[in-house]
């Protein structure tokens, strides 16, 4: 009697763990929540290292399962982009001139393209959180479209850029 005492208690304590690791398992799968309020950590951002560097940078972010709002305020203006968040393209590794987001992963990357001095701009930004969900790197790639014919010139450009949580 005594090794079917044992195995009831076997399938007890195993079906007792079972609910934690499934819940840390749907944890770790969850994707990582942005929203809120971001200040961009000039010690640490390449944005702010340029030539002409930027000022304070702050980033609002609202995120549904199915949108994306990003509102940004750099030298006294406001920009707001949203990205309507699906799954991710067929080849991710191209820069694309849609405006979308989707997950890689951990990584919340949104894209799209914008017009500077009549030059069309494509850009991806991905962005990851850290464990504690205090900061967020934003990494960006822009990559001239067409239009510029000048010799040398760089198409894509890469930047990373370190933002801390407000609270």
């Amino acid at each position: 009697m005594r090794p079917v005492i044992k195995r009831v208690a076997v399938v007890v304590l195993a079906a007792g763990a079972f609910p934690s690791a499934l819940t840390a398992q749907t944890m770790l799968a969850l994707p990582a929540n942005f929203a809120g309020v971001w200040k961009m950590d000039n010690a640490r951002s390449e944005a702010a290292m340029q030539d002409q560097p930027v000022g304070d940078v702050i980033v609002s972010i609202t995120q549904t399962g199915l949108m994306l709002k990003v509102e940004t305020s750099r030298d006294g203006k406001n920009e707001i982009a949203i990205y309507p968040i699906g799954a991710p393209p067929s080849d991710t590794g191209e820069v694309g001139g849609t405006r979308r987001a989707f997950w890689e992963g951990p990584i919340l990357v949104d894209e799209g393209s914008l017009d500077i001095n009549g030059k069309t701009i494509g850009f991806r930004e991905s962005r990851t959180a850290s464990p504690d969900g205090a900061e967020m790197v934003v990494e960006t790639t822009l990559k001239v479209q067409h239009g510029y014919e000048v010799k040398g010139a760089l198409t894509i450009v890469n930047g990373k850029n370190t933002f801390v949580r407000t609270r």
